[in-house]
């Protein structure tokens, strides 16, 4: 008797296809993907927002208090609208964030790895990890697009194997004989 897994085999495939895809977009147009990641971004925001501007404006009909609901629907709206109007500017400043937590984190693990004494011996773990977030964090502070772009083709690398090893595996799967 097949498994369901075995049954479904094609959608490991379908997986690893999209999977592929991605990352070879990623790999070869990163700077188009990371705006259309952008663009995408600010479009659940927009959707998000008039999705709560009725959740508020049906509030509002049953007299009940909505102005909170309205007034982030309104703030929703009004950034995914700016999403999607400037998106690479959207998107530095999104990068920028990420580099600050991430200079920041890297920061707390030097000092976790420092202030946990020598007895911990996997402490230059967290020193080393440490190390590469502020790394990664002052890269993206100093020139965001060009790092996220970079970051980003290593992502399209890692899915593109991924995808692969998805695609091997659901025919490994689907030739699978139990008993």
């Amino acid at each position: 008797m097949k498994s369901n897994l075995q049954k479904h085999w094609w959608i490991i495939t379908i997986n690893g296809i999209l999977a592929v895809l991605f990352g070879a977009l990623s790999l070869f147009d990163s700077e188009t993907m990371l705006l259309s990641i952008s663009r995408y971004f600010g479009l659940l925001v927009l959707i998000g927002g008039v999705l709560l501007l009725f959740g508020a404006l049906d509030l509002k009909r049953r007299q009940k208090d909505y102005v909170l609901m309205m007034t982030e629907a309104i703030i929703m709206i009004v950034i995914g609208i700016l999403i999607l109007v400037f998106p690479a500017q959207t998107l530095k400043v999104f990068l920028i964030v990420i580099g600050i937590w991430s200079f920041l984190l890297g920061i707390a693990k030097i000092y976790m790895g420092i202030s946990i004494g020598r007895e911990f011996k996997a402490r230059y773990i967290f020193i080393l990890g440490g190390v590469l977030f502020a790394a990664i964090g002052l890269l993206l502070l100093i020139e965001p697009l060009w790092v996220g772009s970079h970051l980003l083709k290593l992502f399209g690398f890692v899915f593109v194997v991924l995808g692969m090893l998805l695609i091997y595996n659901s025919f490994v799967l689907k030739k699978f004989k139990t008993n």
